[in-house]
This record gives structure tokens, sequence and C-alpha cells, in this order.
């Protein structure tokens, strides 16, 4: 435990470079928002500590069986910590009574029941499922995958011709998914 936990900070401080390092207070050199600042590093910290700790975690599902399970319910977790504590039971069926004891079914239907309108109008939202985008915008022209497909992060790509008062003008729209949800849109 002890181990593991060492590689995790290790990774941690690797990965965060020189961002962590201050001057001290008493050194002459540091200045009034290096303490301003802090609190928000040691937030950032946290969070790159958890995406480090899912990611271990996530990789190490060690039978299809686990993966498909996890990869079905990932677009309904609230957060990456609700993900950790049941990546973190031990197999299929702690996860699966896990499921069931949060409500995850009922979950599903009520993201779709609060984003219909946005499905009508031909819009998305930051936290939309995929199956919601598809049934807004449609299938997408190109699909990129960004590690493993399983967990879905991807890059959707449309190239769509939209009336202007110039005529027909090509619009390109990429969709970043993570776990299964919308995290951001670009709109060429």
């Amino acid at each position: 435990m002890k181990q593991t936990l060492f590689l995790l900070l290790t990774a941690t401080l690797l990965t965060s470079g020189c961002s962590l390092m201050q001057r001290s207070q008493n050194s002459g050199y540091s200045d009034t928002s290096h303490v301003e600042r802090s609190s928000d590093e040691g937030a950032q910290e946290k969070n790159l500590s958890q995406k480090t700790i899912l990611r271990h975690l996530e990789n190490s599902l060690s039978t299809q069986k686990e993966v498909e399970q996890y990869s079905k319910v990932l677009p309904w977790f609230k957060n990456d910590k609700e993900k950790i504590e049941f990546l973190k039971l031990p197999g299929f069926e702690a996860r699966q009574q896990w499921l069931q004891d949060n409500d995850f079914s009922s979950r599903a239907q009520e993201v779709t029941d609060s984003l219909k309108d946005l499905v009508e109008a031909q819009d998305i939202a930051v936290g939309m499922p995929e199956a919601l985008v598809k049934k807004s915008w449609g299938d997408p022209d190109t699909v990129e995958a960004s590690g493993n497909p399983q967990f879905h992060n991807f890059r959707w790509h449309y190239n769509r011709y939209v009336s202007t008062p110039d005529g027909y003008k090509k619009e390109r729209k990429v969709v970043y998914f993570e776990g299964g949800k919308v995290v951001g849109w670009e709109v060429e």
C-alpha cells in the first residue's frame, strides 16, 4: 500500500512539473500571489491524483465482462470520485449490486428527460450522452478515439452544409466526449 501511494505521488509530481515549485516566503523573492495560488494548486494536485488513480483502476479491470459493465454505465456516473468508488469494488457481482443500490437504471432516464427539449431543437449540451447527440445531430462523419475506445473518450466530426444569405456554406463541428458524455465542442 505504501509503495503504491509513493508511486502515485511520484507520478503526480513528475507530471505536474515545476508548477509545484515555489519560493519560500522567507527568501525575500516571494510575492503575495503565491499565497492566493496555493489553494488552487492543492485542488489541481488532488484532481490530478484522482485522475491517476482512476486511470490505474480502469486499466486494472481484468475481464472483458468487467470492462463492458463499466463502459455501459460510464456516462451515468456523477464524477470521478463515484467512478473510483465503483472500480474499487471486488469484482463484477459487487459492482452490479452497487449499481442497483445507487439506482443507475433511473439515471439514464432522468438525463434523457431533462435534455429532451435540446434534442428536439437539434442542439447539444455539456454532459449530454453520446446517444442523445446522435438523436440531435445524427451520426458523425468521422470518429476518433482517445485511448481505449471502450472508455468512450472520442472526438466526433461533423461536416454539414448550412444555408446562409450568401448561399450554402460548409460548417465543421467537433464534439469532444469523455466517459461517453459531451465535455465540449467547436464550430468552424
